[in-house]
């Protein structure tokens, strides 16, 4: 999942959904016109751009479907936007050529681990605002593939600062051939999420089922929400459709993030630069997705990542 602009599409594809659900039993009672925030920190990484939308009625655009003109629509253009990280104040400016859009000042610095930020967003007379505390880095420490029947390690897989990932022979999984499984030191982290991102855009499509045809899946795509105490994840190949070269990240995240993909009801993506799905943890019952923002609703959230590249081969029946 590409951390940037995390919720446009989900919102835009909830208000869809009018048939099953009302905008009012997703987001609140005051459904239209509540500031929509899309902003999430990595890690080491300087602080992003975000994203300052509202909540608009439903048929409200000549086309329900049409995800740029819905966006566009609601699009707050003339927000003051403040990131806040202890006497630091950062002032966002809107972007002229994205409507919405708000990047950081220049040179802005990189975001720090176990530390508090806080937003604050203001648009004629309404204010939202959020904080999230960074979780700690992340690392892959190994990445193996276990035997699905024993669990042995069958072998190793290289990592990045290995190199050769993708010509490794190491790093060549036949589809849904054992368990990929990823060891890093554990986190104090809410929880974490996997995400997958098919770099080879004409690579075969690989589910046989009845049940999903190939545009059922994107090139890019996210786990549920997953606890990892032990800091042992295994990739689910459900969210994988596709040959050809991989991207794996796995994100440790705050609560603020880990709260709403385990809440969020239904899947949905956007245009392919983000992913959405529910985690719903054993047990978890939700009405509406769980929104950390005090006068609206969306996501500043934050996380670390780290990434493991290999090849998904097609699988050979024997």
């Amino acid at each position: 999942m590409k951390p940037l602009f995390f919720i446009a599409g989900c919102l835009i594809a909830l208000a869809g959904c009018k048939a099953e659900r009302s905008p009012s039993s997703l987001y609140g009672p005051d459904a239209s016109g509540m500031l929509v925030v899309d902003a999430v920190l990595i890690v080491d990484r300087p602080l992003p751009a975000l994203l300052i939308t509202q909540t608009t009625p439903i048929a409200s655009s000549g086309n329900a479907w049409n995800t740029w003109a819905r966006y566009k629509e609601s699009a707050v253009t003339d927000a003051e936007v403040t990131i806040a990280q202890g006497e630091q104040r950062f002032l966002y400016r809107a972007d002229p050529n994205w409507p919405g859009r708000y990047v950081p000042p220049p040179n802005a610095p990189l975001v720090l681990p176990n530390t508090a930020y806080d937003l604050r967003v203001r648009s004629q007379g309404r204010e939202a605002s959020a904080q999230t505390t960074t979780p700690a880095p992340l690392a892959i420490r190994e990445a193996v593939l276990l035997d699905a029947a024993t669990l042995e390690v069958i072998r190793e897989l290289k990592r990045y600062e290995d190199g050769g990932v993708f010509s490794a022979p190491e790093n060549r999984v036949p589809y849904q051939s054992g368990l990929l499984e990823m060891r890093f030191d554990p986190l104090p982290a809410s929880g974490y999420q996997i995400s997958i991102e098919s770099l080879d855009q004409r690579s075969d499509y690989l589910v046989d089922s009845d049940l999903f045809d190939e545009g059922d899946f994107d090139r890019y795509g996210g786990s549920p929400a997953l606890e990892a105490q032990d800091g042992n994840l295994r990739m689910p190949w459900f969210i994988v459709g596709f040959a050809g070269r991989h991207v794996l990240r796995i994100y440790a995240v705050d609560q603020n993030w880990f709260d709403l993909i385990r809440s969020v009801p239904e899947f949905f993506q956007d245009d392919g630069d983000t992913a959405i799905q529910p985690g719903g943890l054993a047990g978890d019952n939700f009405e509406r997705p769980l929104f950390r923002v005090e006068g609206g609703i969306g996501l500043f959230g934050s996380a670390s990542v780290d990434s493991l590249g290999f090849v998904v081969l097609p699988r050979v029946d024997e």
